[in-house]
């Protein structure tokens, strides 16, 4: 006689791919939306300035209001998320972003529209708020199945946004209807968020440490505010960057003393997350600090400049889709690899692509074959760190402190990126030729080495990387 409770393998195995679908296949949909509005905006911006009569200093403002406002949000909504939690502050994210796409859109001058861009600040906590209610509803291979599949949905998103923004401004005559795509995209994210997303069920600890959460906002705000004045006006970035400082030694000092810190910094600091984040902080220099050293790099006339291959706008953005691509599949992939040489040989593999890569280009950039295949090995090595990376600060972050530990990791490896941007601006500017009115061979391949150091270390710090014995190991 058999048991009528009883549960087959085949059922748990049923439930188990129900259940990863609920929580995971409605934000993969989100996730893809975040992909999509950072991929739209930026071929339209010329457009926008236009059609508002700014200035291009002014529309400048579009991107850089953005950046400081996600470096404000990222760290103070994903420990709110902790606390009170994912889902909910992901719901107030969201509308945030839905309103602020609505203002992009339909605002009538520049100064509304910059104040959507701020409201589209918090688009960059959704990851981290998603990836915490993934690793509250499901475990082990399956949780890191599904952040791949979260960051591969970003990837795609962010490329079919770019091509959409294209294709659009070929169909659509305005530019307002245009602008409207990312509300509705926005607008259907939103009902998947409020009706079908599961909430988490750990919390931190209910006291909000209000100062902490003060200096920690002003000190991003400064910080990023003063990298980016480090290319406009060097003497107001540095003094910036210095008073950045000076707060952060404030929120330290306040932090170790405080009873339910902000940020737990001892935690911070261990073994189980500080090769992490300093591993995301060198990939965020590769990441975003090399976009447009790549792009400027093929469109280089050789007969002036003495490089590059003077590609046009339209085969540039085949190598960013051969890039995006291969990025999405590592991301994609990256578990079921690492079920074979784990998790920490797979960051170290990825790591190690995008430094083979880089002296790929540092010896052998005056060949094509030799860049597309750099291009290619360092779009499925990111795609590597994309998802492993994430995937293992949530695993030894204590379990009432995940949105804060993978918001933290979103926001060092932005930071690479802005400390990149000034550091190889500053390169470039160094080795200019005159009459080509462009940088000089050297100062790519010095942007290059720079790049191939800071991957190249990085499989030596992830040997320090210890898992915690309360999550699926690490290593």
């Amino acid at each position: 006689m058999t048991n009528a409770g009883a549960q087959t393998p085949q059922t748990t195995d049923s439930r188990s791919g129900k259940r990863v679908l609920a929580v995971v296949g409605f934000l993969v949909f989100v996730e893809f939306s975040s992909g999509f509005l950072q991929g739209f905006y930026l071929p339209v911006i010329n457009e926008i300035k236009e059609h508002l009569n700014a200035t291009d200093a002014s529309i400048a403002w579009f991107i850089t209001v953005q950046s400081l406002a996600a470096g404000v949000c990222v760290p103070v909504l994903a420990k709110l998320g902790d606390i009170f939690g994912h889902r909910r502050i992901l719901r107030i994210a969201i509308l945030a972003v839905l309103v602020g796409t609505a203002l992009v859109a339909f605002a009538p001058n520049l100064p509304l529209v910059l104040f959507g861009r701020v409201l589209c600040g918090p688009l960059a906590v959704w990851l981290p708020l998603e990836l915490a209610i993934v690793h509250n509803q499901i475990h082990g291979e399956t949780a890191r199945r599904a952040i791949g599949m979260l960051i591969s949905a970003l990837t795609i998103g962010a490329l079919i946004g770019s091509l959409a923004a294209g294709a659009a401004s070929a169909l659509i005559g305005s530019l307002v209807v245009r602008l409207a795509i990312p509300v509705i995209i926005v607008a259907i994210s939103a009902v998947f968020v409020f009706t079908l997303v599961p909430e988490s069920t750990v919390r931190a600890n209910p006291r909000i440490d209000w100062p902490g959460f003060i200096l920690l906002a002003v000190f991003m705000l400064v910080l990023l505010w003063g990298i980016n004045m480090l290319k406009a006006s060097p003497g107001l970035g540095v003094v910036l960057v210095v008073v950045a400082l000076v707060l952060m030694a404030c929120f330290v000092w306040f932090e170790l003393r405080a009873d339910a810190p902000a940020i737990n910094l001892r935690v911070l600091f261990s073994n189980r997350l500080w090769p992490v984040y300093a591993t995301s902080f060198l990939f965020g220099i590769v990441l975003f600090g090399t976009q447009s050293i790549t792009t400027t790099f093929l469109a280089g006339k050789p007969e002036l400049a003495g490089y590059g291959f003077g590609l046009t706008a339209g085969q540039i953005s085949l190598f960013t889709g051969l890039n995006t691509l291969l990025g999405a599949v590592g991301a994609a992939v990256y578990a079921f690899i690492a079920q074979k040489i784990t998790l920490r040989g797979v960051l170290m593999t990825g790591t190690g692509a995008i430094a083979v890569a880089q002296l790929l280009l540092i010896f052998g950039h005056a060949a094509f074959p030799v860049v597309i295949v750099s291009v290619a090995l360092a779009g499925l090595g990111g795609g590597f760190l994309l998802g492993g990376l994430p995937a293992a600060t949530a695993e030894v972050a204590p379990a009432d402190e995940t949105g804060i530990a993978t918001g933290i990791y979103n926001s060092v490896k932005t930071l690479g990126g802005a400390v990149a941007g000034a550091i190889f601006a500053s390169v470039l500017a160094a080795f200019v030729i005159p009459e080509a009115h462009a940088a000089s061979a050297t100062g790519y391949v010095t942007v290059w080495i720079i790049c191939a150091v800071a991957t190249g270390v990085c499989p030596f710090i992830l040997l320090l990387l210890r898992s915690s014995h309360s999550r699926t190991p690490v290593a």
